[in-house]
């Protein structure tokens, strides 16, 4: 009987070995499908980011069953109806573990490894917050990006417009309703129905985001134009204070005519 019961156990074991999936460089197995490192990766951004505000219960509504940022749900085996449909297969990747995962993100389609489709806005309920990833770009293959009505915050990165989504298509691409803020990258249209909520945004200039625009911030500046410190996107587009794409001595000089201008 033991020898019986070796035999059932070795040949399931082979047979669960022969069903993974062996993938190509640049593509890791989940699951015994294959995803796009780039792609995945991209995803874990726009979840770290999410766990690292502070998000709290004051940002649900009321009698929510699920209140986090991302959302719980969306690891949950017994409420989550977040699926991804992959090479035309539906799946559903919650596991219950209380972490939510790249997979579990959204609503997704994926094609040969790459992520075409996240679906992560309205009535959809991922509740992201923080800065969108200025790494988006790496989604070379997406052709519909919804991230309308979460809790996204910061700048939006000028790596958007390098996507392939039709950004004039609100069906495609959409992130409205945000905590988005000015100036935002010349491929969003901001001229019909965009809105954001900027009460929390910084003014241009305030380069530490402390609501202050003084001698700190200059400081900051000339260490970023002499490449003592290299700022993140979020900061390089707040020290842009001409907004011509570089960080330089007339930056200074529009810097200290806003603070001398706001002493008078």
């Amino acid at each position: 009987m033991k020898r019986y019961l070796f035999n059932i156990i070795f040949i399931l074991a082979f047979f669960t070995l022969s069903l993974s999936q062996e993938c190509e460089i640049g593509y890791s197995e989940i699951d015994n499908l294959c995803f796009h490192d780039g792609d995945i990766s991209v995803l874990q951004v726009m979840i770290d980011n999410s766990y690292a505000t502070e998000y709290t219960e004051s940002n649900c509504y009321e009698g929510q069953l699920y209140c986090g940022s991302p959302n719980p749900q969306m690891d949950s085996p017994a409420d989550s109806w977040f699926w991804n449909v992959i090479d035309g297969q539906t799946y559903l990747f919650a596991d219950g573990d209380g972490i939510v995962e790249p997979l579990e993100l959204g609503l997704q389609e994926w094609n040969d490894g790459r992520l075409t489709s996240l679906m992560c806005g309205a009535y959809i309920y991922c509740q992201l917050s923080g800065p969108i990833p200025e790494e988006i770009n790496h989604l070379t293959e997406i052709d519909q990006l919804r991230l309308e009505y979460n809790y996204l915050s910061g700048f939006i990165p000028e790596t958007i417009c390098e996507l392939g989504t039709d950004h004039l298509d609100y069906l495609a691409f959409d992130v409205d309703g945000n905590l988005l803020c000015p100036p935002y990258p010349e491929c969003i249209d901001t001229s019909d129905f965009w809105s954001q909520d900027i009460s929390s945004c910084s003014e241009i200039g305030d380069i530490n985001f402390d609501s202050i625009i003084n001698i700190i911030d200059i400081i900051i500046l000339i260490s970023f134009i002499l490449e003592e410190n290299n700022p993140d996107y979020q900061e390089l587009i707040i020290s842009d204070i001409n907004l011509d794409g570089n960080l330089d001595i007339l930056d200074i000089i529009e810097l200290v005519n806003i603070i001398l201008g706001g002493n008078e």
